[in-house]
């Protein structure tokens, strides 16, 4: 006797309350019975599973099943009894068709229960698959049609926050007039929020803004949470909300959530400027480059970490010996610390620290903003303007002439660009906000001790530096910059003074 499995999928969960699902189990039920096959307790359901989107074949209980008779779990000469093939698929014609295809030439007979059709293979019968690849396009067009209605309705209700309020959801930090009106500031939860975004500038990852939130005892401004979450701050950050910014989001047909059409600029009350949220992002994006655990986490012994090497190529690990007179902390070549073959040389850390930063007090030039980035900014800022026009072009000939997929297609092309292109102009934009800023370096470090302060710094050294490299011979420190001139100083052992390339010389007490 045969085995058969039967395959359940509707879009929405609400069925699961209907007849849906029982006429379905029913139907499979019928046919096992009939046809003398044994059907088993094992039932692959995809309940409130998107057909169109064909999630249920990659991500569902349909995608088990094809991944369990290749593994060899179901047996070949099993039977898939499906109501329909829109329950199977709602994709394209020819998607589906492969979908259908693969399942039978692995040898799957699939019985549409619904016409009592049998797809078996060496057996299939041209005429049933003819009126299978109708099914098909009917059930795809249906689900295209209902995609587009929701779709057309969604961008209607888009057009109209523009000029008046949608009465969705509000970010945390505020709420609705009791006429509904208007939009109103929780100032307690817009202070925490800037204070976020002031933490995020100043060099704290994600995880070290959490802890402090939670040490400070300062209660998460979600009306669920109980404690602060990284992924919240993710959202806070990342966002342009807290600037009073509304971007309207449509599902694309992978189901994953985008933004689509203009930013909708002062829709919100803004609780912070755009100068602060720059200084976050450069923040933000310094520390993704070469940033320790321990950076991340907001402890900063080594001002240097991520951008320390040895003159061998090899990074510069920061290692503490203990609290024995030969004790402290050090920097070491991390190839000789395991044997690699460069000389072990321990550079004590305090005393490498103070020879770096007052050659940098008196030797770093200041930042001097370069032509090409005015350049690069009025080029990307004339591609937007440009991209903008063409988008409202096509949207007038689908007004005029009505929907076309090839229009559809371009338009996301644009706007994905369009995406592309704010981001640089963002990362330009928090680059010269952070290096507009004027930053006493004398100020931070007689504030060196001071944990946030190291923090700024570290961020501050790591903007303007590409490396710093040491000498195993401890008679070299050779200070790269990112805009400006590097720093080279040489170290006599005689005298035990620095000098640099251009004549300024100073000694540091051991």
């Amino acid at each position: 006797m045969n085995k058969a499995y039967s395959y359940i999928r509707f879009s929405t969960k609400g069925q699961i309350e209907g007849r849906s699902l029982k006429r379905q189990l029913e139907n499979a039920e019928e046919y096992a019975n009939i046809n003398g096959l044994a059907l088993q307790s094992l039932s692959f359901r995809d309940l409130g599973v998107s057909g169109y989107k064909g999630k249920n074949s990659s991500d569902g209980e349909l995608g088990k099943f094809i991944e369990a008779v290749k593994e060899g779990a179901i047996e070949q000469g099993s039977y898939l009894l499906i109501e329909s093939f829109d329950r199977m698929s709602r994709q394209p014609v020819e998607t589906s068709l492969m979908l259908l295809m693969t399942i039978v030439d692995l040898g799957i007979t699939v019985v549409t229960l619904m016409d009592r059709q049998v797809y078996k293979k060496g057996e299939m019968n041209m005429q049933a698959l003819m009126i299978s690849l109708v099914s098909m396009s009917r059930a795809h067009e249906e689900s295209a049609t209902k995609s587009k209605r929701v779709g057309d309705a969604w961008h209607k209700k888009q057009k109209r926050a523009a000029s008046e309020l949608m009465g969705s959801p509000l970010p945390a930090w505020l709420h609705y007039s009791d006429d509904k009106k208007d939009i109103l500031i929780s100032m307690e939860k817009a202070v925490v929020v800037k204070y976020i975004f002031l933490l995020s500038a100043e060099g704290y990852g994600k995880a070290a803004i959490v802890r402090k939130l939670n040490d400070e005892g300062i209660l998460p401004i979600g009306s669920r949470a109980s404690k602060w979450h990284p992924s919240y701050l993710t959202k806070i950050l990342n966002g342009r909300t807290a600037l009073g910014e509304y971007h309207p989001h449509i599902n694309n047909s992978l189901g994953k959530r985008e933004p689509t059409g203009e930013v909708i600029k002062d829709y919100y009350p803004a609780i912070i400027d755009e100068n602060l949220w720059y200084k976050s992002q450069a923040g933000i994006k310094s520390r993704k480059i070469g940033s320790t655990g321990s950076i991340k986490k907001g402890l900063t012994r080594n001002i240097f970490s991520g951008f320390i090497s040895c003159e061998c190529g090899s990074s510069v690990q920061f290692v503490n010996k203990g609290s024995s007179p030969k004790g402290g902390y050090y920097l070491v070549c991390s190839l000789a610390r395991y044997g690699g073959g460069c000389k072990y040389t321990s550079h004590r850390y305090y005393y490498t620290q103070w020879v770096i930063l007052i050659a940098l007090q008196n030797l770093l030039t200041p930042y001097a903003k370069k032509p090409e980035d005015t350049a690069k900014t009025m080029s990307l800022e004339g591609e937007l303007i440009t991209l903008q026009k063409q988008i409202d072009e096509l949207l007038q000939d689908i007004d005029e002439n009505g929907f076309s997929t090839y229009i559809s297609k371009a338009i996301r092309n644009k706007e994905s660009r369009i995406s592309e292109v704010s981001r640089e102009l963002a990362n330009i934009q928090a680059a010269k906000a952070v290096n507009d800023e004027p930053l006493d370096l004398t100020e931070l470090t007689g504030n060196i001790n001071e944990q946030s302060e190291r923090l700024k710094l570290h961020q501050h050294l790591k903007r303007q530096l590409k490396t710093i490299v040491l000498s195993p011979q401890k008679k070299s420190i050779d200070i790269l910059v990112r805009d400006g001139d590097d720093i080279h100083l040489r170290y006599d052992e005689v005298t035990e003074v620095w000098t640099s390339g251009n004549g300024v010389s100073f000694k540091v007490d051991t």
